[in-house]
């Protein structure tokens, strides 16, 4: 379950429990299947809850984290349209960090 920072009362976002690090896009290089898996993920949520694709992007925007051990990478994102918490997620063979 993910927890939004706006919702707990604190300034950690967690993933099951676990406390969720942000990531910038600028360091991380996503491998084709992640714009593919990425892509899949919110034609799914648009079309389960029926909403424009473009608000899912634009909730996912800057919400990039690693809940480690987890080494996969998730958006979490609110969505207050439907009052849901969300997740995409990319195993770690999708992507490298950069630098």
């Amino acid at each position: 379950m993910f927890i939004p920072d706006s919702m707990c009362g604190c300034a950690e976002v967690k993933l099951n429990e676990r406390k969720a690090v942000r990531i910038s896009l600028f360091e991380v290089q996503f491998k084709k299947e992640a714009m593919i898996l990425i892509g899949m993920g919110i034609k799914q949520l648009a079309a389960k809850h029926g909403l424009p694709e473009g608000i899912i992007k634009a909730h996912m925007k800057g919400n990039l984290f690693i809940a480690p051990p987890s080494k996969h990478l998730y958006f979490l994102f609110h969505l207050p349209e439907i009052d849901a918490d969300m997740h995409i997620s990319i195993p770690p063979c999708h992507f490298d960090f950069v630098g």
